[in-house]
């Protein structure tokens, strides 16, 4: 290309400005990105390398475009940005910006988050034990603001054994692998969805770190979730050194509920009035992410159906 000394210093930056944003803003360049060498420049628009120094070093004034001796020139970054990056509210833009990708406006996302959030979720939790039950109930309860309502069931049930009035005005069916075809086959005759929830690897880690020491005891408080214990523990390879009891064995048994060695389910802490948790102190949950992600999943889908029959 000829040299085109008729370009003066201020042409040449206003040149560069604007190739420069018009690449940021089709996306073709994001901050950070190397830019073009100075005589790289000087070739393409044939002007003086003299007169592209000048205006880089002009548009770093600007604070558009960032020299770093040795290394070139590059996309400044906004610094606008970087300060709110970190910033914890910054997953609501995110939830505001997936829902304009849709199609929804920010008032529409709006009235699902506050009916997500704020709005009475019911649903039944089959279990066949007290420890089981009051653990997982106590996580949906303060953990997803849900009014849990307990089916009981016996520990081989089978879904006839789940009358259809036991679900009645519930919003879904939450249990856990042991009861998934009991509670999958009463959830689809009352026409609710179900949610089988999975375990925290994290906290199954760290229970298997607290079981893998010389000697532990387990208290619990009903006896079927001792009997669940049993079987699993034959299993692994902790079943020699692992003792399970009840509550009502404590007397005479010389355990220590206080003990280094010492483990309480949630429903065992409330039965001796200790403070509750299941099994290792929070965090973790007893939850796993995936299904906390279900649970919610089916609560924003309540929340838009409600927000659609409303109008």
């Amino acid at each position: 290309m000829a040299r085109n000394d008729v370009m003066n210093n201020e042409q040449t930056t206003r040149h560069l400005r604007y190739l420069i944003v018009g690449l940021l803003h089709v996306g073709r360049l994001k901050r950070g990105d190397a830019l073009p060498s100075i005589r790289a420049v000087a070739k393409e628009i044939g002007v003086d390398h003299r007169r592209v120094a000048e205006a880089y070093r002009a548009l770093e004034v600007e604070g558009l475009v960032e020299i770093r001796p040795g290394a070139g020139v590059f996309l400044a970054h906004d610094p606008g940005a970087a300060e709110a990056e970190p910033r914890a509210e910054s997953w609501v833009a995110e939830v505001l910006l997936e829902g304009w990708a849709r199609g929804m406006p920010r008032r529409h996302v709006g009235r699902i988050v506050e009916g997500a959030s704020s709005a009475p979720v019911r649903c039944a939790l089959v279990e066949s034990n007290e420890d089981h039950m009051l653990a997982i109930s106590a996580e949906l309860e303060e953990d997803f603001s849900m009014e849990v309502e307990p089916v009981l069931v016996s520990p081989s049930a089978a879904g006839a054994e789940i009358p259809a009035r036991v679900l009645a005005g519930v919003d879904l069916v939450v249990t856990t692998v042991f009861h998934a075809a009991a509670a999958r086959a009463a959830a689809g005759r009352a026409g609710v969805p179900l949610v089988v929830l999975r375990l925290n690897p994290l906290f199954a880690a760290e229970v298997g770190r607290r079981l893998a020491r010389a000697e532990v005891t387990a208290v619990v408080a009903d006896p079927r979730y001792s009997a669940r214990a049993g079987a699993y523990l034959e299993v692994t390879p902790h079943r020699s050194i692992v003792r399970v009891i009840t509550v009502d064995e404590l007397p005479g048994s010389g355990v220590d509920v206080h003990g280094e060695g010492v483990l309480l389910t949630r429903a065992a802490r409330r039965r001796l009035g200790l403070p509750e948790y299941h099994l290792v102190p929070s965090p973790p949950s007893y939850l796993s992410r995936g299904s906390a992600r279900e649970i919610l999943d089916l609560i924003v889908r309540l929340a838009a159906r409600r927000d659609e029959a409303a109008g």
